[in-house]
C-alpha cells in the first residue's frame, strides 16, 4: 500500500544572512517544491534532536544556481535556519514530483518481490539506503537475514509495481 505522504527534499545548510536555505530535491525537479505554502519538515536538525516534527510556513522558495533556496517562517536568521539543517520536507503524495510512465517512488519499492530469472521469488525488499554513488535496496532473505542489492541496470532488471515484483537479474548476489 503506497504511504500518503513522501520524503520530497532535504533542508541544506544555510545561505546568506536572511535565513535562506539550500534545498535538494530528491527527485532532481524544483517545480512541485516552488509551489508550497506550507511544509512540514521530519528529522533532526543540527542539533541532533530525533523524532521532531515541524509544521512551516514558506515564505520564500526560488531557484537558486544549483538548487533551490527557501526560507521559512519563523527562521529568517542565518543562526536560526541552521536549526532546519538535516531536516525532510515531507508532503502528501499529491504534491511530490509527477511519476512519467515507468516511473516510481523508491518507497514504493518495499514490499516487492526479487524474482529470478527463473520466475521463482527469492527475497523482498525490507528498506533501502542512499549508497553514495548508488541506491541500495535491502533484500530480506527467506533465511531472516538481509543483504543489499545494489539499484543498478546489472543487476535489476524490469520493475512490475502492481504486481508486485522486481526483475533480479543476478541472483547470486543474494548469496
Amino acid at each position: 500500500m503506497p504511504q500518503e505522504k513522501l520524503a520530497i527534499g532535504r533542508i541544506g545548510a544555510p545561505h546568506g544572512v536572511h535565513g535562506d536555505l539550500r534545498v535538494t530535491s530528491y527527485s532532481g525537479e524544483f517545480k512541485h517544491l516552488l509551489k508550497l505554502t506550507v511544509v512540514e519538515l521530519l528529522g533532526p536538525g543540527a542539533e541532533g534532536s530525533s523524532g521532531r516534527t515541524l509544521r512551516l510556513k514558506v515564505l520564500k522558495a526560488e531557484e537558486a544556481k544549483g538548487g533551490l533556496i527557501m526560507v521559512f517562517e519563523g527562521y529568517e536568521s542565518p543562526e536560526k535556519a541552521r536549526e532546519l539543517t538535516g531536516m525532510n520536507i515531507v508532503v502528501p503524495r499529491a504534491k511530490a514530483a509527477p511519476l512519467a510512465k515507468n516511473e516510481w517512488y523508491v518507497t514504493d519499492l518495499v514490499g516487492l518481490a526479487f524474482r529470478g530469472p527463473d520466475g521463482k521469488d527469492l527475497a523482498t525488499v525490507k528498506g533501502f539506503v542512499e549508497g553514495g554513488s548508488d541506491l541500495l535496496l535491502e533484500a530480506g532473505l527467506p533465511s531472516g537475514g538481509s543483504t543489499l542489492v545494489p539499484f543498478r541496470k546489472e543487476y535489476i532488471g524490469d520493475i512490475h509495481l502492481e504486481e508486485g515484483w522486481i526483475e533480479l537479474l543476478t541472483p547470486w548476489i543474494l548469496e
